[in-house]
C-alpha cells in the first residue's frame, strides 16, 4: 500500500538523487531547459522541508517512489496568466514533482493526495515537458494558459477544480 509522508531533512540525499535522475530523464526526453543541471536547488529543497511542504510517496517497503512540493495558498507565479483561471478560491499548488521511476502511476497518487486535501489545484510545466503535460491532463487538469516564473521563462498552466464546488 502506497502512502504520502512529509520528507525529513535526513532524507535529503535520497531526495536529491531522485531530482538528479529526473533532470537526466528530462534531458533525455528533449526537455533540457526546464530544470537544467541544478533545479530544484538544495536550498529550495531544504526550505520546502523546513516549511513542511515537501512530501514523498512511498511503497510498502518504504522506498521513495516520488517527491513533490505541495503548498496551499496563493502562489505569486500564478497571479498573472495569459488566459484565465476557472476559479479564484484558495488553491493548492504542486511543484518540483519527480518520480524515482521504480513504479507506475506515481503522479496519479500524488494528485489523489492533493485532491484529498483541497478542492482546487494548480500546476505548471515547461512546453517541452511532454511527459508531464500528458500526466497532468490524464489526471483531470485543464490547460488554462501561460504563466511566467521568476526568471521570466514561460510555463504552461493547468487547473483542477472539484466538480460541484
Amino acid at each position: 500500500m502506497r502512502k504520502v509522508e512529509l520528507v525529513k531533512m535526513k532524507e535529503l540525499n535520497d531526495v536529491n538523487e531522485i531530482y538528479k535522475n529526473a533532470r537526466k530523464l528530462m534531458k533525455n526526453t528533449n526537455n533540457p531547459l526546464q530544470w537544467g543541471d541544478f533545479h530544484p536547488p538544495v536550498s529550495l529543497i531544504k526550505k520546502f522541508i523546513k516549511n513542511n511542504e515537501l512530501y514523498k510517496l512511498v511503497n510498502e517497503n518504504n522506498e521513495i517512489l516520488g517527491v513533490f512540493a505541495f503548498i496551499i495558498g496563493e502562489d505569486e507565479t500564478y497571479k498573472v496568466i495569459e488566459g484565465s483561471w476557472k476559479d479564484d478560491s484558495t488553491y493548492g499548488t504542486l511543484h518540483s514533482v519527480a518520480s524515482s521511476l521504480k513504479e507506475k502511476d506515481v503522479f496519479k497518487d500524488i494528485c489523489d493526495f492533493a485532491k484529498s486535501k483541497i478542492n482546487h489545484l494548480r500546476i505548471d510545466t515547461h512546453e517541452d515537458n511532454k511527459i508531464m503535460q500528458k500526466q497532468i491532463l490524464k489526471n483531470g487538469y485543464t490547460y488554462q494558459g501561460i504563466i511566467y516564473i521568476a526568471s521570466g521563462d514561460s510555463r504552461l498552466a493547468y487547473e483542477w477544480v472539484k466538480e460541484g464546488c
